[in-house]
């Protein structure tokens, strides 16, 4: 098997991120109300905890019910408000809508023209209006510009930071006291503009901060989206050809499989009189076979945890242990072998595929798996005797008329042997020194 690593150019992945992006965008709107209507039921509390203890040298009794009674119902209807975009988000979310940007701009006006609205009711119980813009109301505003963040959208940060800065300013503009002849301090809060324009200016760089924060969490999601939807393709190519959990492990190790040495089982298959099929047939209907025989030994080797590290083209290599480890990998092989058998039998009854008949040799051992190759060209191998006597093995499938052929390794590692195990006796393999004890499955 082989990987292919180069440099390429990021490919758009509009659809996949479009609808990823919207449902985290939905996420973080229905958080975002949900704290704001945290913050406000909050503020209820500390409301009525406040109340007692307001001084009346500063506020008669009257003024200060007033003063509580507007306090109360602002942030009780904001609370019932936000709780109510709240659920609305909850319900978009099931139903997998999306929130228009519009309706983000209009919120963001609302919750900002109500605060604004608040201090201008409660301004006419200052001896001097224009105080109520140092009252801690108007630090409500960071409030929303600072959750704005989370609507992961720069202009709508910036929007909520600039819309907040100019209905403080001219609400301010609104209650400031004419000019006074007495040199004091307070004339800077009681008649001039100049501390309160510095103040709107402060809002809108919040806003500004809140947009480039708002901005660089939206990246952060969309390369996370991307990456996903990455890992997403890899494994689905991967999963044509391996099980998911060896897909897994290919990509977490970025393919650069280390070497080292496992315990692997070997299954060799070979499609009996495929060279006179093909030389009888066209290229369409040789690949289309391939495609339908291939796609069942596919299957029941991922069922069974191993890989097929090649297609031959009248056959495949098939390891299991490698390079994800199983606590029994022979026994793998040989339930996956028999299976092979009887569903190529299923498929010629159900004509899927034309009558076919294969040979399958296993054996079991020491392999060295890894990847050899360079940076940009990686293949992954399994090396050893094992690799060599199961093709070996597989071969004497035609001497002995036989469809599955095991070493006497392989039964020693099965827990049960299977009901037409049947012991052939020792056979000289090329290129080994000692024979090699082979059974008959099928």
């Amino acid at each position: 098997m082989t990987f292919i690593y180069h440099k390429r150019e990021k490919t758009e992945m509009t659809p996949y991120y479009n609808l990823t992006f919207s449902q985290e965008n939905l996420r973080r709107e229905k958080q975002r109300a949900g704290l704001l209507a945290i913050v406000f039921i909050v503020g209820l509390t500390l409301a009525f905890f406040f109340s007692a203890y307001l001084p009346i040298m500063v506020f008669p009794q009257q003024a200060k019910q007033e003063i509580m009674r507007i306090v109360f119902i602002f942030l009780a209807f904001m609370a019932v408000y936000e709780l109510n975009i709240w659920n609305m988000l909850r319900i978009w979310a099931q139903r997998g809508m999306k929130m228009p940007q519009i309706t983000k701009y209009l919120n963001a006006t609302f919750e900002i023209t109500a605060l604004a609205l608040l201090m201008y009711l409660l301004s006419d119980k200052f001896d001097h209006p224009i105080l109520v813009m140092l009252s801690p109301f108007a630090t409500m505003f960071y409030f929303f510009i600072i959750l704005s963040t989370l609507r992961l959208n720069f202009w709508i940060s910036f929007y909520t930071g600039l819309i907040a800065g100019i209905e403080f300013f001219l609400l301010s503009l609104y209650l400031l006291e004419e000019p006074s002849s007495l040199v004091n301090s307070i004339n800077l809060y009681l008649t001039t503009s100049f501390a309160y324009a510095i103040k709107a200016v402060i809002f809108v760089l919040c806003g500004i901060c809140a947009g480039y924060v708002s901005r660089q969490i939206q990246k952060s999601i969309q390369s996370s989206i991307e990456r996903n939807e990455t890992q997403n393709q890899l494994i689905t190519f991967f999963g044509q050809q391996v099980s998911p959990e060896i897909a897994d492990l290919i990509i977490k190790e970025k393919g650069m499989l280390k070497s080292q040495h496992m315990k692997v089982s070997v299954l060799f298959l070979d499609i009996r009189n495929f060279t006179k099929y093909a030389d009888k047939h066209t290229a369409d209907d040789v690949v289309a076979y391939q495609n339908s025989f291939f796609r069942i030994i596919v299957d029941v080797v991922n069922r069974h945890g191993g890989i097929v590290n090649q297609f031959l083209g009248d056959g495949c290599m098939v390891t299991f242990g490698a390079p994800v480890p199983l606590e029994n990998p022979a026994e793998n092989a040989v339930k996956a072998g028999l299976e092979i058998i009887a569903e190529i039998q299923q498929a010629v009854y159900e004509n899927r595929i034309i009558p076919t008949s294969v040979g399958i040799g296993v054996h079991v051992g020491d392999a060295v798996i890894g990847n050899i190759g360079t940076e940009t060209r990686q293949q992954f191998s399994i090396t050893g005797n094992v690799v060599i006597l199961a093709a070996r093995i597989e071969q004497f499938n035609k001497a002995y008329g036989t469809n599955m052929l095991v070493s006497q390794d392989v039964i020693n590692e099965l827990t049960e042997s299977p009901a037409l195990t049947e012991l052939l006796g020792v056979v000289d393999v090329k290129g080994m020194e000692e024979g090699v004890e082979l059974y008959k499955l099928s």
